[in-house]
């Protein structure tokens, strides 16, 4: 198989071309020529020049490979520039989508939970039917949600468009948020935690690439499939990111409630430095939507079977002390070096 994948150069979009060569399937990326492509660094794929706010350049990365990934999207809270969403994860999305089904490639388009919108705190975590009648907290989620929405209409026209929801992806090599989240309280025994009654729904970066995998090998057109490993509360989720770090878990959690009443005043406080005035609100509002699916449809028709939370937190814990490790080696070394130099 030849698959074109926009978004390679990002964290879920590498990862997927690792696997599609590593299963031996050529590999053409789109990327724009100020990307930074180390992801995938060795990798032996072609590169398409482009980008996919631009449809013809779309157009021409299409034109010969059998089947489209599009992975591309931009996560961004309290935008400036809100015009640049709507760009790359609406018009971006269509772009992608309708050159595929111009050309008769099947495709498979990447949207997230957040297009789903928030789930009802105490009910169970819901499945793939789930479509929120609550407006979308924030930018981000309103340009995921068009974009599903378009994917949907292409389906519903007989289009071979299929749909991967994924919950919040963590893994070794990430730059989010999230990972930062990881990071922190896999290194330090901090003692003070926050939402500790919200849910969330994680999965591993080389699961949710391989459950596109199987989508596309396997799915059915117009299908949707949610890519969630599990589904736990903050508090549980800290709790094995802790453990899995050697360290006691928080002790004392900040009600969600008063983050909540904080979000306005500290997105006015924000402006005064210079920086949006939306993007604490807009973070806090998504960050507090209580976040529970479930993905049995992945693994009944599909076989998926992503790894337990359990035991990514502690994969992650060892890289990122194995991580620590290696830039204290290479700090103390480069100090003999220039110690050396000055001897001499």
């Amino acid at each position: 198989m030849r698959a074109l994948i926009t978004g390679a150069t990002g964290f879920l979009g590498s990862h997927l071309a690792r696997q599609l060569v590593g299963r031996g399937d050529e590999v053409v990326a789109l990327v724009r020529t100020t990307s930074d492509r180390s992801r995938l660094a060795g990798l032996p794929i072609e590169y398409a020049e482009g980008d996919v706010t631009d449809a013809a350049s779309v157009r021409r990365a299409v034109d010969g490979v059998d089947q489209v990934f599009h992975c591309a999207g931009v996560v961004e809270f309290g935008p400036r520039d809100r015009s640049f969403l709507d760009r790359v994860n609406v018009d971006g999305t269509r772009h992608v989508l309708d050159a595929a089904v111009s050309a008769g490639v099947p495709a498979v388009h990447v949207s997230s939970l957040a297009a789903l919108g928030a789930t009802v705190l105490g009910e169970d975590p819901k499945d793939e039917s789930w479509w929120s009648s609550d407006p979308p907290a924030a930018v981000y989620e309103e340009t995921k949600r068009r974009g599903h929405e378009h994917a949907r209409s292409l389906a519903a026209a007989g289009a071979s468009v299929r749909i991967v929801m994924p919950g919040g992806i963590y893994g070794i090599g990430d730059q989010s948020t999230l990972h930062d989240v990881i990071r922190t309280y896999a290194r330090w025994p901090v003692p003070v935690g926050y939402f500790p009654e919200i849910r969330q729904s994680t999965v591993h970066v080389d699961d949710c690439a391989d459950a596109l995998l199987r989508v596309a090998d396997r799915g059915v057109d117009g299908g949707e499939y949610i890519a969630a490993a599990e589904t736990v509360t903050i508090r549980e989720w800290l709790t094995l990111i802790a453990q899995g770090g050697g360290h006691r878990p928080p002790r004392w959690y900040i009600p969600t409630g008063t983050v909540r009443r904080l979000g306005r005043p500290a997105g006015t406080v924000s402006g005064w430095f210079g920086r949006s005035p939306t993007e604490v609100p807009e973070t806090i509002a998504v960050a507090t939507h209580d976040c529970a699916y479930r993905g049995d449809r992945l693994r009944a028709e599909l076989g998926w079977a992503p790894r337990p939370l359990a035991d990514g937190m502690a994969a992650m814990a060892e890289a990122l002390r194995e991580e620590q490790t290696e830039k204290r080696v290479a700090k103390r070394m480069a100090k003999q070096a220039a110690s050396a130099t000055r001897r001499r």
